[in-house]
């Protein structure tokens, strides 16, 4: 995303420091290489679930890992917004673990609106996410037209943010 969501100068001001096969343990773990040694002032945190929960994590672990990640972030920086990027069930909707997707998806919303400084991201319900021909050959992962897609959405969530760059 580093080279698709740009600032309104056109400068690149975003850091992709997410990495394949991560869940919360290894963002706590990184914290301070991902995120504290970048100073940010903006965050766009994006927990998930399905990495966690293959490695053996449940939900509630999970969302005290996460929760944890944003709390160091928040302390370390305290004048810091967090854009919290919901989880993507929409895919998911027919698959036996889509009630935890739910329910983690609903710990997210219920975070940002009772946390200053932190917006929600509706991933789920963002209908250009809905179609079957932006994802990959494994059937999991967004092709070039998903990620152009994807790009766009968080364009749309940082427009604030963006315009300050």
């Amino acid at each position: 995303l580093r080279e698709a969501v740009l600032g309104h100068s056109g400068a690149q001001c975003c850091i992709n420091r997410g990495f394949g096969s991560s869940c919360t343990e290894h963002h706590l773990y990184y914290y301070h290489r991902m995120v504290k040694a970048l100073e940010p002032r903006v965050l766009v945190y994006s927990p998930g679930l399905g990495n966690a929960t293959a490695m053996g994590y449940t939900p509630e672990e999970t969302w005290e890992l996460a929760q944890r990640v944003m709390a160091y972030a928040k302390e370390d920086f305290p004048n810091l917004r967090i854009y919290l990027c919901g989880v993507f069930a929409y895919r998911n909707r027919n698959k036996p673990n889509y009630p935890d997707l739910v329910k983690f998806d609903g710990w997210l919303r219920e975070y940002a609106e009772n946390t200053p400084d932190c917006t929600y991201i509706d991933v789920t319900n963002y209908e250009p996410l809905h179609r079957d021909d932006i994802y990959d050959t494994d059937g999991k992962h967004f092709n070039r037209l998903g990620y152009d897609i994807y790009a766009e959405l968080f364009r749309e969530a940082l427009k604030d943010e963006l315009a300050l760059y």
